[in-house]
């Protein structure tokens, strides 16, 4: 438990103060869980995809970091 100040007054003109639960995770078993983990399997993407709005690939489509230019980019360019 750590003790924080925060940016906000009270009614007696101190600074707020609250007791925090820190908690602490490897990053490679949560990633390993998140991908792991069969009800995530249909939201999770790996590789780039070029989104249009029509058949003839007018008005790209950018909702979802995969479907960016930059990721494209590197991962093509890491394979060619």
């Amino acid at each position: 438990m750590i003790d924080v100040e925060g940016d906000v007054v009270s009614e007696d003109g101190a600074m707020k103060r609250e007791m925090l639960e820190l908690w602490r995770r490897d990053p490679v078993e949560c990633m390993a869980e998140l991908i792991g983990n069969p009800t995530l399997r249909d939201m999770l993407a790996y590789v780039p995809e070029h989104v249009y709005a029509d058949a003839k690939g007018e008005g790209h489509i950018y909702d979802e970091m995969w479907t960016g230019d930059w990721w494209w980019e590197t991962q093509v360019s890491t394979y060619c």
